[in-house]
């Protein structure tokens, strides 16, 4: 079970893992690129013993060669042969330079010295080394040539001549990016298991149960930025969105068999949460499935419902709370009947005594006989006190988390501020979820009609699947923004 939680975990958290994946990449391309490319050549030099007569003698000079063939290899890597090589060749190199760029150890139990050469040119590479086995050879032969003797006791010949490699041999590009890549993969990693200890944002039912104590009625997907302006009900009818809203309803009618509540207010923990959307959502899908609809908006702070339907500002709840318009007069259709607003008005000086005065009571009474249901856009619980106050003169409240940014402190207060002014909590639905963590949402699997569609319009009208469906005019068609 804890795997389970850590895999799901770090599903949350994988763009860390990509992220440090691209970044170990990154850094290993910069370094490939911004090393200098290098070469390398290699020969292997015989060194045996000349003038043996019999076995015996030759076993003696094999002998004595590998004794003396370690000895040998430090001389390939002196300054004085460098500087032979370097006068032979004419190189614009020291000594000292030259003699860093080679390499030369014994074969084990061999009289072979492997020589190898490391150059920034493939050509250069190779010439010195060639010329590195001449030079060698001269020199072994000046020292192992007894003094009165005109023949050396020691051969040098090579066995394997100095190759030509075109391929650099430094930097070597595959390993390099590979271990940048599992570097990347390890960092990456462990950011993600430490976010994830470290993370309080509510992403999965889990999360919002143990905050608020109640479960998830409604997951919405996020949405592409080019389908945010359209209404479930619109030609996006059978988009993830329209899913998630019709869902979202069906559960909402279902809840454990309770009466369903007509006055619901809808509101989050802190701005950003996207009750808003939620709530204008909710109100046209419900609309769409024939019931009469009227949407507050109960924000008397920053009112938002109007402008994200498109209405024009004008008088609202704040002017039939005070008495200065009769609620006929500002309640307005909006688009095709079903949905119906009614603004927030002029801004009080006062928000939280108008919302829980008991004009506001009688008003809800008046609302709950003409309509089938009324939402309540709400401002957020813990930036002030009106939806608190505005909840317990309701039916019942839905709270909404916005997956990834919601604290479950944060959801965890709010939710103990609905049940402080006892009202019943409808449950929370989980916004702005992504794709790839809704797996089992509705709408996440893309299944849609194909060949003859209806438009919503058509399939809403006198429906026999919605067992709240009217007969009437024609369902909205817009959505605002999504939060």
């Amino acid at each position: 079970m804890q795997g389970n939680v850590t895999l799901r975990s770090l599903r949350d958290h994988s763009y860390f893992i990509v992220l440090g994946v691209l970044l170990g990449l990154g850094a290993a391309g910069l370094l490939t690129w911004t090393t200098e490319r290098t070469y390398t050549s290699s020969t292997q030099l015989f060194v045996g013993a000349v003038g043996a007569t019999d076995t015996a003698d030759a076993y003696e000079g094999n002998l004595f060669s590998q004794e003396r063939v370690a000895s040998y290899a430090q001389i390939l890597t002196s300054p004085d042969l460098a500087e032979r090589v370097v006068d032979e060749l004419g190189l614009d190199l020291t000594a000292g330079e030259l003699a860093a760029k080679v390499t030369a150890a014994p074969v084990p139990e061999t009289v072979v010295l492997e020589v190898k050469v490391t150059d920034t040119s493939a050509e250069r590479a190779q010439a010195i080394a060639t010329s590195l086995g001449r030079q060698f050879a001269s020199r072994v032969t000046e020292l192992e040539t007894p003094a009165g003797a005109s023949s050396s006791t020691v051969a040098v010949s090579t066995i394997q001549t100095p190759d030509f490699n075109p391929e650099p041999a430094s930097p070597d590009v595959p390993g390099t990016l590979g271990r940048g890549a599992a570097i990347g993969l390890v960092l990456g990693t462990g950011v993600a298991l430490l976010r994830t200890r470290t993370d309080r944002a509510v992403r999965r039912d889990d999360d919002v149960e143990e905050a608020a104590g109640a479960h998830v009625v409604g997951r919405v997907l996020e949405q592409h930025r080019w389908a945010r302006t359209r209404l479930p009900a619109d030609v996006f009818g059978q988009s993830p969105a329209a899913e998630a809203y019709r869902a979202l309803r069906v559960n909402l009618r279902h809840l454990d068999g309770r009466r369903r509540p007509q006055a619901v207010v809808v509101t989050g923990p802190l701005p950003g949460a996207g009750a808003s959307t939620v709530a204008v959502n909710l109100s046209a899908s419900l609309a769409a499935s024939g019931q009469r609809v009227l949407l507050i908006d109960g924000d008397l702070r920053r009112p938002r419902v109007t402008h994200c339907l498109g209405l024009p500002d004008g008088p609202g709840l704040t002017d039939v709370l005070t008495g200065s318009a009769e609620l006929h007069d500002v309640v307005r259709p909006w688009r095709g009947g079903r949905l119906s607003v009614l603004g927030a008005g002029p801004l009080p000086s006062d928000p939280e005594a108008l919302l829980g005065s008991a004009r506001m009571r009688s008003l809800l009474d008046v609302l709950r006989d003409q309509y089938d249901q009324v939402i309540l856009d709400a401002p957020p619980l813990l930036s002030v006190v009106d939806a608190a106050v505005l909840s317990a003169v309701a039916d019942s409240c839905l709270l909404v988390a916005r997956y990834g940014r919601t604290r479950r402190e944060h959801l965890a207060e709010a939710a103990a501020m609905v049940t402080r002014v006892r009202v019943p909590s409808l449950g929370v639905v989980l916004n702005r979820v992504p794709r790839r963590a809704a797996v089992g949402s509705p709408g996440a699997r893309g299944y849609r009609a194909e060949g003859h569609r209806r438009t919503t319009e058509t399939m809403v009208a006198g429906s026999s699947a919605d067992p709240d469906a009217r007969p009437g005019a024609g369902a909205p068609d817009r959505l605002p923004p999504h939060e």
